[in-house]
């Protein structure tokens, strides 16, 4: 899951400055997609937390998550910069007039366009020329000023217009009304005066390093490690010595650093919620989801595809145990969070070598005999897409390079906001796993077929109906283009089919999915109870009952509460809520289901395709048409006729891996309490027989003694006690040398 971002100026996945809510203009990756800065060491990273994790992975809207972070406030801003003056001019123009509500909304929509357009320009240019100053300060110059607008849209709307009747009766006033109103109150704290807090905490995350393992002077470059560092570090290392160093001194130079300045931001955040009407800043990020019991309808979702995590979790343990029997020696059925490949235990695919059911069938590669080119998968994207009667975008791609990429490029979509143009910054990497590969190509494309298809709607509505809807309906394709029996279909393509083929591939998926979505679970859960309890002081304590009871993940080294370990998240010093990976993979799945319902498609879920059926394409693509011109349900409704969140499409989609990993984890379990079993008496044995030789040994060496004693003594001639007899004298004579003799053995 993760469409691909921009990590572009920071290491890994990060970054300062300010965030953006919802904008539906750009889109990028989770983790690996989410920042914008510059670490110490003047580098900059593609790495991701989603992981960009990465990790992959790795918050969902490009313009949003990039820019925010790129606002340090040490940053010279561009000054007189005419275009920014221009819009506040028309602003306030706007805001004097003493219109009706239509006209009102009307001219801010249009003053919105412009924002955007000048917006995604200014980006543009920035991402593909990171290294000029000007591009920059003109980028964030321009991004505050379309947080403003909307700011500013929300502002008057409240001032001059709340009290309209026509809102309260009007379906069409009232979705534009809740609208305005999520993307004004989300952008308050994070463009306001009173956002130190925000700043200095990012600031800390983005400039973060450590001193290197085993390294005792750390004075220079070569002797510290940065976030990207740190992330390559957990995907490779073997060593749980370094892992556990770098766990714990990655939290410590972030989180612990961040705990006293954390608690004023929950405050202020508070604050700016109350003075919109909600009860604390959880519920004004969670209205977003226009879900009255939003809170209730998560737990029923998490609880759904818990055992399915727990599957997963206890499989992925047992195979691990074989490489860190001292980390997973106690029977508490934890997983140490250094152990998983990921700084922050959200994905697991780096541990697939360890853990993969079938190590011996190899994951699909590239052929060895074809040179690939980046624009090969794109065009299998797109191919797919036109296979479902959508229109080619190979407009958005086709001027991609294929030029090594730079440390600090990420590939990114963008709408430039005038209907038309539509463009992907893509980074010319080698294609080395053809899965990843095409999984961030569909995804880039995915979220362009999507800017395509609400083009045409008024600029409120171009977007998902809810923050979850643009990364599912992008990572559909992604899912069915990666599967080995499609795969396969590819000329480029060396993939192997069957059963085996099949079960690696729907765990690969599944190590990225479900950990992530435990992870936002988890994330968000505990923010939303600090912001709604402002007695709780326990905050570490808590986040760590939670992993502990909801994930099973625990802690490498002893934590307290001068800890704030979930601050080494970008997204919590950032002000960007997580919740969103757990929906959006829930809402992939249950499309997918009703698509393939369309298709009429038999048998398990994961062997459905959908690629050239028409009239499937066609449900999609209306659903996509909508844009958010309607609430989410009725979106939902009209892709799969239904208006809940089910999560029937990912437990059947993953039913025949569950049931293959209860029965091996079964099996695992079985060996491993044979191994311990057995091993004691394995060891008893040994004792055993090594007492024997020992005592075999001396009595060889005391035979050989004795035999010297009767020799002396004449005894030894052969055996007889007569000649014995004869030669007692002999023996008397010598007795004291023969006890000098044995004493000296």
């Amino acid at each position: 899951m993760l469409y691909n971002a921009i990590n572009l100026i920071l290491l890994f996945t990060a970054t300062v400055a300010v965030q953006f809510p919802n904008n539906p203009t750009s889109a990028m990756s989770a983790d690996e997609r989410l920042f914008l800065g510059e670490n110490k060491k003047g580098e900059q990273s593609n790495e991701s937390a989603h992981e960009v994790e990465i990790d992959a992975e790795d918050n969902k809207k490009f313009l949003e998550d990039a820019m925010k972070a790129v606002l340090d406030p040490a940053t010279v801003i561009i000054k007189n910069a005419d275009i920014v003056e221009n819009f506040k001019v028309q602003l306030d123009e706007i805001d004097k007039e003493n219109s009706t509500l239509e006209i009102f909304i009307e001219e801010m929509d249009k003053l919105s366009l412009e924002v955007c357009k000048a917006s995604q320009e200014s980006l543009w240019a920035f991402v593909t020329d990171i290294n000029s100053e000007y591009k920059k300060k003109k980028m964030i110059r321009v991004a505050a000023e379309e947080d403003e607008i909307k700011k500013q849209y929300w502002k008057i709307l409240k001032k001059k217009y709340a009290d309209d009747q026509r809102i309260a009766n009007d379906l069409k006033l009232k979705r534009k009304f809740i609208i305005i109103k999520e993307r004004g109150t989300n952008v308050q704290m994070p463009q306001t005066k009173q956002r130190e807090e925000i700043d200095t905490m990012q600031r800390i995350w983005s400039r973060t390093t450590v001193c290197a393992f085993n390294t005792t002077v750390c004075d220079s470059e070569n002797a510290s490690r940065t976030m990207s560092d740190i992330i390559s570090i957990f995907k490779t290392s073997n060593d749980t010595n370094e892992l556990v160093y770098y766990w714990k001194a990655y939290r410590d130079a972030t989180g612990r650093k961040i705990q006293p300045i954390f608690k004023h931001y929950v405050a202020k955040m508070n604050d700016v919620a109350k003075a919109e009407n909600f009860t604390d800043a959880g519920e004004m990020w969670r209205y977003a989801f226009e879900d009255e019991d939003f809170l209730g309808t998560v737990d029923r979702l998490w609880g759904e595809i818990k055992p399915y995590y727990d599957n997963l979790h206890s499989y992925v343990r047992a195979k691990l145990k074989t490489y860190y029997k001292q980390e997973l020696k106690d029977d508490n059925k934890l997983i140490p969070a250094h152990i998983l490949g990921n700084l922050w235990a959200q994905e697991w695919q780096a541990t697939y070598s360890k853990v993969a059911p079938y190590p011996d069938v190899a994951r699909p590669s590239v052929d060895e005999n074809v040179d690939i080119l980046s624009i090969d998968l794109f065009n299998a994207v797109d191919n797919f897409h036109q296979s479902l009667g959508f229109e080619s975008s190979k407009d958005a791609y086709q001027n991609i390079k294929e030029s090594l990429p730079t440390v600090n490029c990420l590939p990114s979509s963008h709408d430039m906001c005038d209907g038309v143009n539509y463009k992907i910054k893509w980074c010319g990497e080698r294609v080395y796993d053809i899965t990843v590969g095409l999984s961030r190509a569909a995804r880039l494309l995915g979220h362009i077929q999507y800017f395509k298809h609400y083009r045409n709607l008024q600029p409120l509505y171009r977007d998902g109906p809810n923050p979850a809807f643009h990364d599912a309906i992008s990572d559909i394709v992604a899912v069915q283009l990666t599967s080995p029996k499609y795969l396969q279909t590819l000329s480029f393509v060396k993939v192997t089919t069957g059963v085996e083929s099949t079960i690696n591939h729907l765990f690969w998926l599944a190590l990225e999915k479900f950990p992530l979505m435990a992870y936002a679970y988890v994330l968000d859960k505990w923010r939303w109870d600090i912001f709604a309890n402002s007695s709780m002081e326990n905050w570490n304590e808590h986040w760590w009952d939670l992993r502990i009871k909801e994930t099973g993940i625990s802690p490498p080294v002893p934590r307290n509460e001068s800890d704030l370990d979930p601050a080494a998240k970008y997204h919590v010093v950032s002000h960007v809520q997580y919740i969103t990976y757990l929906i959006s993979h829930i809402l992939e799945f249950q499309v997918l289901l009703s698509l393939c319902k369309k298709a009429n498609h038999t048998g398990p879920l994961h062997e459905c395709s959908i690629y050239g059926d028409k009239e499937t394409g066609k449900l999609l693509s209306n659903g996509m048409s909508l844009g958010a011109s309607e609430d989410w349900q009725t979106v939902l409704y009209n892709m799969t006729g239904e208006s809940e969140l089910s999560t029937k499409g990912i437990i059947e989609y993953f039913s025949g891996l569950n049931d293959f990993l209860k029965e091996e984890t079964a099996k695992l379990v079985r060996d491993n309490e044979d191994m311990d079993t057995s091993a004691p008496i394995v060891v008893g044995i040994i004792v055993v027989i090594l007492t024997l030789l020992m005592f075999i040994l001396y009595c060889v060496k005391k035979r050989d003694a004795s035999s010297r004693l009767f020799s002396l003594c004449g005894l030894s001639k052969n055996g007889s006690l007569d000649i014995a007899t004869s030669e007692l004298s002999q023996c008397k004579t010598n007795e004291s040398a023969v006890g000098v003799s044995e004493a000296k053995l």
